[in-house]
């Protein structure tokens, strides 16, 4: 399967030195690196230029190995730094859900932060569902995928790969306390059955609506859950689950509310999926990166506000947001 940073599609592209660098990165700490006639198969080289490469990798301090006789050569330390660098990847490629989401936003914010330790050049890409972003991931098209940790329960024991590692930054990092919330118009009298948004590309809105507005008492109309206020407000539907985001104008300047999930299901539901998940390729020098991490830092700085403020999303109510 197609994986962005790990090997090049022709390993031959590659300088012995950057071939072998991702190799030990792929195998980490403590792993056995393949023999050298592996190496001179898959470069196509002569033993004396793969001893050449992992002497040049020892000299300038990026790895250390000890060879262990018929038991083969272990790595035994490493500057993640220096070796990063000598296997010359390309910047590692995250995809989050769509621009709006502030606990997304700071999970990234985080990871980048780290990642700046070792000089990882990272990039940020956004597509909408998780389904989506699944698929692109298993295309090759991303390395690291944000996900809830509802939507990996779900996806991935349905078409998860063996290989696939999963990273839990904790509760509330994707969905931040209080922020899934029902949205309607004030005062509005219910006439007949309500009309509810769903939106079918996202698992975790589906579950949450259904939690919320059970299917036999009310009508699902489609909707981008990002846009259900807008929604409401144009009249398209009565009422909808919506995950807050930043936005300028006042909910009840323009006749809308919000309130509270009351469904004891979609509150059980709401808690068990609001975490954020990283998905990565196992034994890959990605994966090996994310090891890197300080995971209780990540959290705190995913967490964390960029002003430093303990209230979400900058100190403005949620209650007078609008996207």
């Amino acid at each position: 399967m197609a994986t962005m940073t790990v090997m090049a599609h022709d390993a031959k592209q590659l300088s012995p030195v950057a071939f072998i660098a991702r190799v030990i990165l792929s195998h980490g700490l403590g792993g056995r690196l393949p023999t050298t006639s592996w190496f001179q198969d898959a470069l196509e080289i002569g033993s004396g230029t793969v001893q050449k490469a992992l002497l040049e990798l020892k000299k300038s301090g990026a790895v250390q190995l000890v060879s262990r006789g018929h038991q083969g050569t272990f790595v035994v330390g490493w500057d993640f730094a220096r070796l990063w660098d000598a296997a010359h990847l390309a910047p590692v490629h995250m995809l989050l859900p769509p621009r709006g989401s502030q606990e997304a936003t700071q999970v990234a914010s985080a990871f980048v932060r780290q990642c700046s330790r070792w000089s990882v050049v990272t990039t940020v890409g956004y597509l909408r569902g998780a389904r989506s972003r699944l698929a692109a991931f298993e295309q090759g098209e991303a390395d690291i995928v944000l996900l809830s940790s509802g939507s990996a329960q779900m996806l991935l024991a349905q078409a998860g790969e063996p290989d696939d590692e999963l990273f839990d930054v904790g509760n509330g990092s994707y969905y931040r306390p209080q922020s899934l919330v029902v949205v309607e118009k004030n005062g509005a009298a219910p006439v007949g059955r309500r009309r509810v948004g769903i939106d079918f590309h996202s698992s975790d809105h589906q579950r949450l609506t259904r939690a919320q507005f059970p299917e036999q008492d009310y009508d699902y109309v489609e909707v981008d859950f990002t846009l259900l206020p807008r929604s409401v407000f144009l009249g398209e539907i009565d009422t909808g689950v919506w995950h807050q985001e930043a936005s300028l104008i006042p909910l009840d300047r323009v006749g809308l509310s919000i309130r509270p999930l009351d469904n004891s299901a979609a509150l059980t539901l709401a808690d068990s999926i609001s975490s954020a998940v990283l998905l990565v390729r196992a034994a890959t020098p990605v994966a090996r990166l994310l090891h890197q991490l300080d995971m209780a830092t990540l959290r705190q700085q995913s967490l964390q506000l960029a002003d430093g403020d303990s209230a979400p999303f900058s100190g403005i109510p949620l209650a007078f947001r609008l996207p």
